[in-house]
């Protein structure tokens, strides 16, 4: 994933999931070349500035996620 895509997760994400832990993961359904692709970024929200932990996308969008 490149900076460009992470920051579109970041600016418009479908879906964000907040834990107790303080830990926010921004999920967006992104279609490419005609096959679904969710993008997930880990955001630790208790650091100022928020800090990005780890991003990836997967072609496994049913185990994430209920239909966007």
């Amino acid at each position: 994933m490149n900076t460009t895509l992470i920051e579109e997760v970041l600016n418009t994400p479908d879906k964000v999931i907040s834990n107790s832990k303080g830990v926010d993961v921004y999920q967006k359904l992104v279609i490419e070349n005609n096959i679904s692709y969710l993008y997930r970024v880990f955001v630790n929200i208790t650091k100022q500035p928020a800090m990005i932990i780890t991003a990836y996308k997967t072609s496994k969008v049913n185990k994430y996620e209920n239909p966007i």
